[in-house]
């Protein structure tokens, strides 16, 4: 009985934060459900940035994206997943950030107002300059060869 009364109170374990690989794959999945539709094209986008950016077998990748959905539906907030990516990306990490996020956005050739909405503040929390957000909007759009007024 004076064991578990200990273990009661003793203090709660140290919370690990999320690693780059998971806040990653987490804000990229947000953004391809952030028009309230999952893509099977932006799905297949999210897959393949995040297999070449941290070179990921089908099962580690699998699995990360297993994870990364459950704690999309049990977190309130995107801060600790933000705060993972502030504190380990320099500014080139974040402007392929911003790419990568754009190129999710636009896999399905559009453009919706809430993963635009996402994508600035996004910007915002990533403290990323809005010439880099641009540039990158431009760039994945050029890429594909279309444009999207408003975006």
């Amino acid at each position: 009985m004076l064991n578990r009364l200990k273990s009661l109170l003793a203090a709660p374990p140290a919370v690990q934060p999320p690693s780059e690989a998971l806040s990653t794959a987490l804000l990229l999945l947000e953004l391809a459900s952030a028009d309230f539709s999952s893509d099977d094209v932006e799905l297949a986008r999210v897959r393949s940035l995040l297999q070449a950016r941290f070179a990921l077998d089908a099962a580690a990748l699998d699995a990360l994206l297993v994870e990364a959905r459950d704690k999309a539906r049990s977190s309130v907030s995107l801060h600790q997943f933000v705060g993972t990516l502030n504190s380990s990306l320099d500014a080139d990490g974040k402007r392929a950030l911003i790419t990568m996020l754009w190129e999710v956005a636009y896999a399905d050739g559009r453009i919706d107002k809430y993963e635009e909405h996402l994508l600035r503040r996004l910007v915002d929390l990533l403290h990323i300059p809005m010439a880099d957000y641009i540039r990158a909007r431009e760039a994945v759009m050029a890429a594909a060869g279309g444009s999207e007024a408003g975006a």
